[in-house]
């Protein structure tokens, strides 16, 4: 059986988030295959690298990063949500001495008409 999953909660303030991280994570323990995660809407704050909870708080960007190392998901970003939410690469940055970078190099942009194909090749969509 194989996913994608779609994230368009916040990474701190709601459970989507946390909640489609540990889905994935049990996924994986059934030996399910994880296509890709597509991060939507407000949940592409999930690719802000410029987030920094205390030490004793779970960091969602570390895990996702390290989802992505371990077990090679591709982590996806709608990039017509991010620039909405300001969410930008250098190359968008107009005033880079006030402003710099604050997309993850762990995530990649992906389009929702990209999305569309890709699921053709999934048994299951699941949004959180």
């Amino acid at each position: 059986m194989s996913y994608i999953i779609l994230v368009t909660g916040l990474p701190y303030g709601t459970q989507n988030a946390i909640t489609a991280f540990l889905f994935i994570k049990s996924i994986i323990l059934l030996n399910f295959c994880i296509k890709k995660v597509f991060f939507y809407a407000s949940g592409v704050y999930n690719a802000n690298c410029m987030m920094y909870p205390p030490e004793h708080e779970f960091n969602i960007l570390q895990g996702w990063i390290n989802l992505k190392k371990k077990y090679k998901i591709p982590l996806c970003v709608c990039p017509s949500s991010a620039y909405r939410r300001g969410i930008l690469l250098n190359e968008f940055v107009s005033d880079a001495e006030k402003i710099k970078e604050n997309f993850s190099s762990s995530f990649q942009w992906m389009t929702l008409s990209e999305l569309s194909y890709s699921m053709h090749d999934c048994d299951r969509i699941i949004q959180f």
